[in-house]
């Protein structure tokens, strides 16, 4: 159910095969002008999710002979093991896909096909997601139990080995202890929960009183429940069992992002506007790039509207779209704050002003961090950007900004909190948002406080970068060019700002390097067919294109760009 990821809407083959013949950054300003042009007139980023699309079809959104055509579909993506979805990064994504998919055929009267294959595939799924080291996907935990435990009482029974059972026991305990925490608070059901984008649970458990009137209240302006097709379908289905009625704004919700999606299918959620948009800058603040293409009017023009068009509360928090306000985020929040610090370094004046207020809103008793309330699992990420947001406001907001004691002390503590003792590499560099370790390197290699604070760290960081090259790319598993982005941006950021932090050895071998990656991103973009693999996380694993794309033009910016202030130095 994936798309190609290259779509006519995003760029032309024929614009991407010229981005890999750069010979100098000037010549790649027309392909990210058109990139961050695109951005603007596209609605639909990511890939198709097979979970969002059983949801969909249980819930009478689709006449009988569009439900028959998306279900034939749907049948069409099971695998030779009998599972669906993507199990090659991390198995949890395609144990979900593959949980929904047989609820859907049990709710829809349909038989499993394979079925036997099917029990199987959940068992060594199971396994692998026992076995796998690092997080598992945002509400996994919540949703994998309640899934099977209803296809279980509805009359699908899979011969699960003790030990699955016991971890899957393990699991639905944890997931009620947070259920009932946020029952008690009375926020189970609630926009401004972070798990109101897994509201489909509605639909896997017994509710309490009142709690089918507080799934109506969490509709958004959009008539979204939680930004998700799979929510929003699940609320559907469930006031449709209840014999009440459905709210027209629920069902043109999912008209209009199957529309957005040229009626192809759902995504993961949608929309996101906001952490589409700034998720496209971000790399470009980080590697400094940003203002290289600012230069650029038209460009300069696009990033002033990001920001403008973004919507930052009372309290100078950021949410992830327009219609979620009730949710805010630290990582939205952070890097909006960074574009704001950069615009406003450029001379761009009349924007609303954002300050370290809308991060301190993050912070709990402890002094710690936290990215968004209830969250399940923590986020460098979020800790990360913030110090980004801060590097930048120092430079824009001079001496003043720099030395208040607020701004120091902020500093320290996301500083203190990131502390990677007792962290391996792999420990240290996932992210809940990410499937390999790629896009946490780019971080702690770019920013300046980082390094100084732990500069053995970073040096072991580097030296490991350097040890993990394969023919010039990265990869948690073979290089893709996403990852190898995410990395050789880090790279050369480090290299531009590191001078005194790298010996002269340290910096021939990153140069070296640096020449392999360049080649190695040219060839990749100059293929016919791009392809990047599902890296990110929500219920299961998506690729957002655009934002995939301005991390590879970007790390192809600072490669260029490196390469002719090498040229210029040598002549």
């Amino acid at each position: 159910m994936l798309q190609s990821f290259f779509t006519s809407s995003i760029m032309s083959r024929l614009s991407l095969q010229t981005s890999a013949h750069a010979v100098d950054s000037a010549s790649l300003i027309p392909r990210v002008r058109q990139h961050f042009h695109a951005l603007l007139a596209d609605t639909g980023d990511w890939n198709l999710s097979v979970y969002d699309l059983a949801w969909v079809l249980c819930c009478g959104f689709f006449n009988d002979a569009e439900r028959d055509k998306h279900l034939t579909l749907l049948l069409s993506q099971q695998d030779a093991s009998g599972a669906w979805g993507d199990a090659s990064y991390m198995p949890h994504s395609a144990l979900v896909d593959t949980l929904a998919v047989a609820m859907a055929l049990l709710r829809l009267e349909r038989p499993v096909p394979r079925r036997d294959a099917l029990g199987a595939s959940v068992e060594a799924l199971l396994a692998r997601c026992r076995e796998y080291p690092h997080h598992d996907t945002v509400a996994f935990e919540l949703l994998v139990p309640k899934l099977l435990k209803w296809l279980e009482r509805h009359q699908l029974h899979l011969p699960l080995s003790a030990r699955s059972r016991e971890f899957i026991e393990a699991l639905d305990r944890k997931g009620d202890k947070k259920l009932e925490l946020l029952r008690r608070a009375g926020r189970l059901f609630d926009a401004g929960c972070t798990l109101s984008y897994t509201a489909e649970l509605a639909a896997l458990i017994p509710l309490a009183p009142g709690e089918e009137d507080a799934l109506l209240g969490m509709m958004l302006p959009n008539g979204a429940i939680g930004l998700s097709p799979a929510a929003t379908a699940a609320v559907m289905l469930l006031l449709t069992e209840k014999k009440r009625k459905v709210p027209a704004r629920l069902t043109q919700y999912l008209r209009d992002t199957f529309d957005d999606y040229r009626q192809a299918g759902f995504p993961n959620l949608h929309p996101i506007t906001t952490s589409r948009r700034l998720w496209n800058v971000r790399p470009w603040l980080l590697s400094g790039n940003f203002f290289e293409i600012a230069r650029d009017e038209s460009i300069r023009e696009v990033l002033v509207r990001i920001y403008q068009e973004t919507n930052i509360d009372e309290e100078g928090r950021v949410s992830w779209d327009t219609n979620n306000s009730a949710l805010p985020d630290l990582d939205d929040t952070a890097v909006a704050f960074a574009l704001y610090s950069a615009l406003t370094q450029l001379g761009v004046r009349g924007l609303k002003p954002m300050s370290t207020a809308g991060l301190l809103r993050f912070q709990r008793e402890d002094g710690t961090f936290f990215c968004y309330p209830h969250e399940l699992h923590p986020s460098p990420s979020a800790l990360l950007h913030s110090l980004l947001a801060l590097e930048l406001a120092k430079e824009a907001f001079g001496v003043r900004f720099t030395q208040d004691p607020a701004t120091q002390t902020l500093s320290r503590r996301l500083l203190e909190q990131l502390r990677p003792e007792g962290q391996d590499f792999e420990q240290l560099h996932h992210d809940k948002w990410h499937a390999t370790w790629t896009y946490g390197v780019q971080k702690w290699l770019s920013l300046e406080a980082v390094r100084a604070t732990y500069p053995a760290k970073v040096r072991e960081i580097l030296t490991e970068c350097l040890a993990r090259e394969r023919g010039g790319g990265w990869g948690q598993q073979a290089p893709t060019l996403e990852e190898s982005a995410y990395v050789a941006s880090g790279l050369v950021r480090l290299l531009k700002q590191g001078s005194e932090f790298l010996t002269l050895s340290e910096q021939a071998s990153l140069r070296n390097a640096l020449g392999r990656a360049r080649d190695f991103l040219c060839t990749g973009l100059g293929q016919p067919d791009v392809h990047l693999p599902a890296l990110w996380i929500s219920k299961n694993v998506y690729t957002p294109r655009f934002q995939s794309l301005s991390a590879v033009l970007d790390a192809l910016f600072g490669l260029v760009s490196l390469a002719v202030r090498s040229t210029t130095r040598g002549q």
